[in-house]
């Protein structure tokens, strides 16, 4: 065999010439008794999930674009508006109101209420049992069965029952008004309802 000294001229370069590099190769998973670095190392490269892949990893401190569109089809109506409200506040319901007779007898208007020196239930026909007062009347200018005194929503009203001399609505600094037969009138705490035969009585209300 020849020696390169002795190899001819025409397979001396051809001898010293490099071979070209090998094609790259894609790495290879390393086996189990490689060390981690190196592992970790040759590992391919994780790709990046979508949001809704990805949901479930975040820091819980992030709200994704899609998470936000869920809450915004969750909220009622008036939440989209630009200035929710106002709301209605609830109205207060009126204290109880009574009566306060000068005769010094206190009556709950929990029910209507029939003053007269005798009065009867015939008088009216209301469904539920009213109430009955007897006032004295020595003089008899109060009738039998002479007014009825009721609450209607937050108004208590007083309606002369056809007496025979009526019932007088006085207010202070003011005149004395009649009121008209089988008409209701509203009453208010400011003001005396006289019977007649010195029997007066006012409306009050408390808790």
């Amino acid at each position: 065999t020849a020696t390169p000294e002795e190899a001819p001229w025409w397979q001396v370069g051809t001898a010293s010439r490099p071979s070209p590099d090998p094609e790259p190769q894609p790495a290879a998973a390393a086996p189990a008794d490689v060390p981690a670095a190196v592992a970790a190392a040759v590992a391919p490269v994780a790709t990046v999930a979508p949001d809704d892949e990805a949901a479930d990893d975040h820091d819980g401190m992030t709200i994704l674009s899609s998470d936000l569109a869920r809450l915004r089809d969750r909220l009622p109506t008036w939440s989209q508006d630009a200035v929710p409200g106002p709301f209605p506040a609830p109205e207060p319901a009126p204290l109880p109101a009574r009566l306060v007779l000068s005769t010094g007898l206190v009556v709950a208007l929990d029910r209507a209420v029939l003053l007269g020196r005798a009065p009867q239930v015939a008088r009216v026909t209301n469904r539920e049992l009213p109430r009955l007062v007897t006032v004295p009347s020595p003089n008899q200018d109060i009738s039998r069965t002479h007014a009825e005194v009721r609450t209607e929503g937050e108004h208590v009203v007083v309606t002369d029952l056809d007496s025979t001399n009526g019932v007088h609505v006085s207010r202070p600094g003011q005149g004395v008004r009649r009121l008209h037969p089988g008409e209701p009138s509203v009453i208010g705490t400011d003001e005396v309802v006289d019977l007649g035969d010195g029997v007066t009585f006012t409306v009050e209300r408390s808790a």
